[in-house]
């Protein structure tokens, strides 16, 4: 289908002025009008309904759910959600924070979707075959998510990570050439797609530098401090121990660091989101960082061009993340 931007080129104007001119707005002149409706009928362009009626219509409050049965806390998460807001704000919305009962749960977003109360939607936490992508999308409902969820629908729909993988593979990898062979993860559930991308670097890394990985070196946990240092006194507890551990989350991490200092055990630890915490901890924290700044200002972007009709098919971006080295891997 011909976009918007197109039209603009043919009659060699800008878009704005060829969404005026659908509107009937603007202080247009009859030949710029009649040229743009003359390449407009000679495309076969379209114009998206339901982007006109949000724009006419807006509530200029985006929705952003948090599923009620996560316990844990999520540092990364609470950063996304403050660059999120100051961005949306940028624009003249708003963001509406509501509960979900868990990430399956697409009841609430139906609800605030009849009731009018959001132009959009903003997702996060998610998960394998993600349902709210599919009903979102059937709904013709704009949003984007931070994290994909590993399906089919991820072509379809708008998404930005952090490639996880990558992330993981590089923290792995620097283990490796630092000397270590017995390397654990502390993971967490296999239902969460940025885990289970995380989880397959750690393997990617294992197996090019020809290690075979352990089943018993794979324990998974919720996030928390204290679920690492779980993790790690369960892995410790083997026989044959690891000699260092890789960890999807520097909560985790510094669980982990945590009981190494207590049990006066040395251990190649490395984390993963480069919280500001994490040179502050004893010995300071090798983690992954991931640019979440840069995330929420690219979803809140993305977003509004739905919202403004603006033609955004199949935008999705896997931002690289970095490895900060740190006292705790070397």
């Amino acid at each position: 289908m011909p976009s918007i931007k197109e039209v603009a080129q043919l009659a060699n104007v800008s878009p704005a002025t060829v969404s005026l001119v659908l509107n009937g707005k603007g202080n247009i002149s009859p030949e710029t009008r009649q040229r743009v409706m003359d390449v407009v009928h000679k495309l076969g362009y379209t114009r998206n309904v339901r982007a006109r009626n949000l724009r006419d219509q807006q509530s200029r409050v985006i929705g952003y759910a948090r599923a009620n049965t996560r316990p844990e806390y999520n540092p990364i998460l609470e950063q996304f959600t403050y660059y999120l807001v100051r961005e949306i704000e940028k624009q003249d919305r708003h963001l509406l924070l509501f509960t979900s009962p868990d990430d399956s749960d697409v009841a609430p977003y139906a609800d605030m979707i009849d009731g009018q109360h959001v132009d959009g939607f903003v997702l996060s936490y998610t998960v394998k075959n993600d349902v709210r992508f599919k009903f979102l999308h059937e709904a013709n409902v704009p949003f984007v998510a931070f994290g994909r969820s590993l399906s089919p629908m991820d072509e379809l729909v708008h998404w930005v990570d952090v490639d996880g993988r990558a992330g993981m593979f590089d923290a792995t990898n620097h283990l490796i050439q630092k000397g270590h062979e017995r390397i654990a993860i502390i993971a967490w559930d296999e239902e969460s797609a940025s885990g289970q991308e995380r989880e397959e670097g750690y393997l990617l890394a294992l197996q090019q530098a020809g290690i075979t990985p352990r089943p018993d070196f794979t324990n998974r946990k919720l996030n928390g401090v204290e679920n690492g240092y779980l993790g790690a006194s369960q892995l410790m507890s083997l026989p044959n121990p690891p000699t260092a551990i890789v960890c999807v989350s520097d909560m985790i991490a510094a669980g982990v660091l945590r009981w190494s200092v207590m049990n006066h055990i040395q251990l190649g630890v490395v984390g993963f989101d480069d919280h500001p915490i994490s040179q502050f901890t004893h010995p300071s924290l090798s983690s992954v960082r991931q640019p979440v700044e840069r995330v929420a200002i690219r979803i809140a972007q993305l977003l509004a061009k739905q919202l403004d009709g603006e033609d955004v098919d199949g935008v999705c971006e896997l931002i690289p993340p970095e490895l900060v080295v740190r006292e705790s891997s070397v």
